[in-house]
């Protein structure tokens, strides 16, 4: 079977199979096909594609990220293809090796730059969303899909059971990320202050969403509004900024880890515990009075 013919039945079963994917995952795959595969692959055979011709690939490309992407996409096209039709072959993509990718580490506000952006972005139309992420640490997605229901001002509670997503031009909801994802966060004491002068200013019924942009757009605006004062910001390091800051604060790893709905704790260890110079700071600082008053 062509390469192409293969990629096609591949799309048609993700779309319209047992387990169909998300659109937004859907749009990656077929990006990826149009942008990476079909270039290279198209009038390839299958079975005739060696480890040799798929390395070459990969080191013609001049962006890491771009290498990466392309290979998971022509792996899942090619295992689910061996898996379909019962084919006995050597499956090439365990003897390539990668590019390393140099990751941009994400950047975090510090409390007090925290605190001047809550008091900076009243008014706006985001302004709920971004406090609930930068109060709870949720997703974008999850922020944004969001309403009156959701959050409980009597308890300061928040349910976090869906995320809104944009893919091929169209807004759709979706169940969270994974089932840690679904989860209910509390709210700090000025948070709730806060979204209840919103909510009355408001007028809005319970079923509404705290915003009526898109997803894109939300994300374009809050990072165009934190480039206006020099900050480099978005609106998924407002996420990260909580989980710094909590840290930063003495909450536990795995408290801060159920908040931010990891499906495990490493993730907050990979991405928040090793990289905080604040808590290595304050346990040699620790370690020192310590010693000296031995």
């Amino acid at each position: 079977m062509l390469f192409e013919q293969a990629a096609y039945l591949y799309i048609e079963d993700k779309t319209e199979g047992r387990k169909p994917v998300r659109p937004n995952t859907l749009e990656g795959y077929l990006s990826a096909i149009k942008c990476h595969l079909m270039p290279r692959w198209c009038g390839v055979e299958v079975e005739q594609i060696t480890a040799d011709q798929l390395q070459a690939w990969l080191d013609s490309f001049e962006r890491a990220g771009a290498a990466h992407k392309a290979l998971k996409t022509f792996r899942q096209i090619f295992r689910w293809y061996l898996r379909k039709f019962r084919v006995q072959v050597v499956d090439p993509t365990q003897y390539v090796e990668l590019p390393r990718v140099v990751r941009r580490q994400p950047n975090a506000l510090t409390a007090k730059q925290a605190k001047q952006a809550l008091r900076d972005m009243r008014g706006q139309q985001w302004e709920a969303c971004a406090l609930i992420q930068l109060s709870c640490g949720l997703r974008p997605c999850e922020a944004i899909a969001l309403t009156g229901a959701d959050i409980n001002l009597s308890t300061g509670t928040v349910k976090v059971d869906k995320g809104l997503h944009e893919a091929f031009g169209q807004v759709y909801e979706s169940e969270t990320k994974t089932d840690k994802s679904t989860r209910t966060v509390v709210l700090p004491r000025y948070a709730v202050d806060r979204l209840r002068e919103i909510r009355r200013s408001a007028n809005q019924s319970r079923s509404e969403r705290l915003c009526c942009l898109r997803p894109t757009a939300y994300r374009r605006q809050v990072r165009a509004w934190f480039k206006r004062r020099g900050i480099r910001m978005c609106a998924q390091w407002l996420r990260h900024t909580w989980g710094t800051l909590a840290l930063q604060a003495g909450t536990p790893i795995e408290t801060v880890s159920l908040m931010l709905g990891h499906s495990d704790i490493s993730m907050a260890y990979q991405h928040y515990l090793c990289a905080n110079v604040s808590l290595l700071r304050d346990s040699q600082r620790s370690f020192g009075v310590m010693l000296a008053s031995a």
